[in-house]
C-alpha cells in the first residue's frame, strides 16, 4: 500500500499541482482547503505525513501544525510549505512543532523529492548531492564529472574562482560540497575557500581541497582557510569524494 499524504492548501492551482506530482511518484494524496475540509479528511483515513501552506485565510499553517500535533495528536510527519524566507520557515516550524519545512520557490519536483524522503528516510541517506568541481584543469574537471556524475550526484563545474561565486550565489545552483584546486589564476583555492567559510550566506557548503601539495601543505591549508578535508590528485578516487558527503 503506497503512503498516504494530506496537502493542506487554499489554493486550489497549488493542491492540484502538487497532487498530482506526488501521485506521479506513486504517493496516494488528498487535499483540503479550509477547515471544513481538513475536519473532513482527518476523520477518515490516517496519513504519514500531512504539508501545510502556511498562509490561508481562515488559519496559520504553523497553528494548524499545532493543533494537529496537540489537539487532534496526530502522529503523522508535519511539514510546512511556503514561499518564505528560510529563516522565517526554520523559526515557525520550530515553534510550531513541525518536523521541517519545504519551501513552495524549490519547485515541484523538489518538493516531492523531499517529501519521499521524509517517507522514507532509508532512501533519503542514498539522494543525490550537488557538487561544485572548481579546477583550471579540463581533464581533471571531466575526470570528477564524470564518476561523480555516474554516482548519481548532480556536478557542477567552474574553471575559476569567480565562475565558481557566480554559481554558489544563486539559491538554485548553491552546491553542497565544493571540491576545489589549491592551484588556479587569479584567486587561488585557499583564498575561495576562506571565503565560503567566512560568508554566513554559505553555511552549510563544505569545502574539500583537491591537490597535489603535499600532506603537510594541505593540512595547513585546511587549517588556515577552514577547509572540511583534503583529498590528494595524485590517488584521487570518486569513493574518496563521496564518503566526505
Amino acid at each position: 500500500m503506497s503512503a498516504r499524504v494530506l496537502v493542506i492548501d487554499d489554493s486550489p492551482v497549488t493542491v492540484q499541482l502538487i497532487t498530482q506530482a506526488l501521485q506521479a511518484a506513486g504517493i496516494e494524496a488528498d487535499a483540503a482547503t479550509d477547515l471544513a475540509s481538513l475536519d473532513e479528511r482527518l476523520s477518515g483515513s490516517g496519513y504519514e505525513l500531512v504539508l501545510v501552506d502556511v498562509n490561508m485565510p481562515e488559519m496559520y499553517g504553523d497553528d494548524v501544525v499545532e493543533f494537529l500535533r496537540v489537539g487532534r495528536k496526530l502522529t503523522a510527519r508535519l511539514f510546512l510549505y511556503s514561499d518564505l524566507p528560510e529563516d522565517e520557515l526554520t523559526a515557525k516550524a520550530k515553534a510550531s512543532g513541525a518536523d521541517g519545512y519545504i519551501t513552495k520557490s524549490s519547485g515541484l519536483e523538489a518538493a516531492v523529492e523531499a517529501i519521499s524522503n521524509a517517507l522514507n528516510p532509508s532512501a533519503a541517506s542514498v539522494t543525490r548531492r550537488r557538487v561544485l568541481v572548481v579546477d583550471d584543469s579540463e581533464n581533471t574537471v571531466k575526470l570528477l564529472h564524470a564518476e561523480l556524475s555516474a554516482q548519481g550526484h548532480e556536478v557542477l563545474t567552474a574553471t575559476s574562482a569567480d565562475a565558481a561565486t557566480k554559481i554558489i550565489l544563486k539559491k538554485k545552483t548553491r552546491p553542497d560540497l565544493v571540491l576545489l584546486d589549491v592551484h588556479m589564476p587569479g584567486v587561488n583555492g585557499e583564498e575561495f575557500c576562506r571565503f565560503i567559510k567566512t560568508n554566513s550566506l554559505f553555511q552549510g557548503i563544505q569545502v574539500v581541497l583537491c591537490s597535489g601539495e603535499s600532506d603537510e601543505e594541505l593540512q595547513r591549508i585546511v587549517k588556515s582557510a577552514g577547509a572540511d578535508g583534503y583529498v590528494r590528485k595524485d590517488s584521487l578516487i570518486a569513493k574518496e569524494i563521496l564518503d566526505l558527503l
